[in-house]
């Protein structure tokens, strides 16, 4: 069986969406479980809690090689890293292209890097339009703030607010963006040229 075929037809695309989203799913709970662990979110909260149970057993086998130390949980960003790569892998087999081991390290680290950029791009973008709508402390939105206020902290040290207005969202979603673009983008564009 052909598995060019098999990928083109609608039941090999659906199975491909399906593996992309279980993947990209665990990816995104990885990596917020990594971000909240880093910007010492407050672990009674239900959401926190959730995503640690969730992630705990896959984080395990990592856990035991590199023990989780102050605030950084590298075992949440090599668990990622080791799935990425697998998908990676998996895709190159179901489609017949060998992906040499450098490509797919480098295709994997660049797609962490991007989700973790992403997601500190919307959470900064959700924490600043809840910071309009809803000022103030509240409890359900609280997280945002928790997650968001050391991303933000240096943004603000180099652009103090003007007039009460906070700039440092936009100066960090900017920053965040240039990133991807520049850093990320070169990075992607050495991948390619490996595959």
């Amino acid at each position: 069986m052909d598995t060019m075929n098999t990928l083109g037809s609608p039941v090999g695309q659906g199975g491909l969406f399906l593996l992309q989203f279980i993947v990209g799913l665990v990816i995104f709970a990885l990596m917020l479980r990594f971000l909240m662990r880093a910007t010492h979110v407050d672990w009674r909260n239900p959401i926190v809690h959730f995503v640690a149970k969730v992630t705990n057993p896959l984080c395990a086998p990592a856990n035991k090689i590199i023990p989780i130390k102050g605030r950084w949980d590298w075992a949440s960003i090599i668990t990622a890293l080791v799935i990425q790569a697998i998908f990676v892998w998996v895709i190159g087999w179901l489609t017949n292209r060998d992906f040499g081991a450098i490509a797919i390290v480098l295709a994997s680290t660049t797609e962490i890097l991007n989700q973790l950029l992403d997601m500190m791009f919307w959470l900064i973008i959700i924490q600043a339009v809840l910071s309009w709508v809803s000022p103030g402390y509240n409890p359900n939105t609280e997280i945002f703030n928790q997650i968001t206020r050391p991303i933000l902290a240096p943004f603000q040290r180099l652009v103090p607010p003007i007039s009460g207005i906070d700039l440092s969202p936009l100066i960090a979603i900017l920053a965040i963006k240039l990133f991807q673009i520049v850093v990320i983008g070169s990075i992607v564009q050495v991948a390619q040229g490996l595959l």
